[in-house]
């Protein structure tokens, strides 16, 4: 039969140590040490870094995307960004969770929960749209209901439980995107003056210069040459470049949030997307005068 992994790892130690050279991997208290050799001392490397890293290596990194064409540069060079915040209207954003309730017959039953929320100055909500809903198949609508629960049922069209699963996590992810829609409709309906921050990317949304975008993902590789983002200091952007689309261009930029002179490439960056390239920086310098500490982990 198929060995365990329990198996496999047995096989390969008693391969090991049939191996004339140095083997077996031993880890106490900083120390390595290694079957017919000697020990090797970790301490200093571990103590010249202050701290043992992550984990890393465990998986392959994200294959990340890239432009058809060069993106047209409306600077140089990088720039420290020294402008005055602009004000906001709020910053909206949306959640979604999702509670595997049971399985019948190997099918889920989610408890699922979207909603989105606009946030102004001082913390104060403007907004909120939200959703409780259970997701199912048509099979298990009668057990559900047999219940008296009165929450919202959404039915998936398949009854396959891999199929159920992939639909139903699909159909979430649409509900948050469109609770997301609503909300920035309803907001601008009230004629803010200042703009409204959404939490992405302006691709699908409204030509309205009252909406700028703040994508905190690198997946996407715009410049061809990244470079200019390696030593971004703290505080400063990169030049500014023009996304064309067949709506009509995006103007953008990336901004250093954190210093990460002994982090990764991207760490604290994200990227600002807006309709008019003169609400780049203020709106950088508004990014900046909300981030959280370094150690908030967002």
């Amino acid at each position: 039969g198929i060995p365990t992994t329990a198996e496999l790892r047995i096989c390969l130690a008693l391969w090991r140590l049939s191996q004339p050279r140095p083997r077996g991997l031993f880890l106490h208290l900083g120390t390595v040490s290694f079957v017919e050799s000697e020990s090797v001392d970790l301490r200093p490397l571990f103590k010249a870094f202050g701290y043992v890293g992550p984990r890393a290596l465990e998986s392959a990194p994200i294959e990340r995307t890239k432009s058809d064409e060069p993106v047209d540069l409306l600077d140089a060079e990088p720039s420290a960004v020294v402008a005055a915040p602009i004000d906001v209207t709020a910053f909206c954003d949306g959640i979604q969770a999702s509670l595997c309730l049971t399985h019948v017959a190997h099918r889920p039953i989610y408890l699922s929960y979207a909603g989105a929320a606009g946030v102004g100055p001082g913390a104060v909500p403007v907004g909120l749209s939200e959703r409780l809903f259970i997701q199912l198949s048509e099979r298990d609508v009668a057990l559900i209901t047999g219940l008296g629960v009165e929450i919202p049922l959404d039915v998936m069209a398949s009854d396959d439980p891999p199929i159920l699963e992939r639909d139903a996590q699909r159909a979430l992810g649409a509900t948050r995107d469109n609770l997301e829609r609503r909300l920035v409709s309803d907001l601008l309906a009230t004629n803010p003056t200042a703009p409204l921050v959404l939490d992405g990317s302006l691709i699908g949304r409204e030509r309205d210069v009252r909406l700028v975008g703040v994508v905190k993902t690198s997946a996407h590789q715009w410049l061809s040459d990244e470079s200019v983002l390696y030593g971004l200091p703290e505080a400063w952007r990169s030049p500014r470049f023009v996304i064309t689309g067949s709506a009509g261009p995006r103007y953008s930029c990336y901004v250093q949030m954190t210093d990460k002179s002994s982090g990764a490439w991207n760490h604290g960056l994200i990227r600002l997307e807006t309709l008019d390239p003169d609400l780049l920086d203020p709106l950088a310098a508004r990014c900046l005068a909300e981030r959280q500490g370094a150690r908030s982990g967002d």
